[in-house]
């Protein structure tokens, strides 16, 4: 399956649970004194962990 980040980039999907698992926590990673970059990072991960978790539904 394929997903597109917020980037527009697509990306393959071949194991949807080990994505998940590295979605979240790519998304809970934080910093204390977050900069612009790292703000735009921690909204990357949530969108894509966020459409990982609809494709997870929809499969149910």
């Amino acid at each position: 399956m394929k997903i597109i980040d917020l980037n527009g980039k697509v990306i393959e999907v071949e194991n949807l649970e080990l994505a998940l698992l590295q979605a979240d926590d790519y998304r809970h990673y934080r910093v204390t004194t977050p900069t612009e970059n790292d703000l735009k990072r921690y909204a990357y991960w949530e969108h894509v962990y966020q459409i990982l978790m609809k494709l997870k539904t929809e499969q149910l």
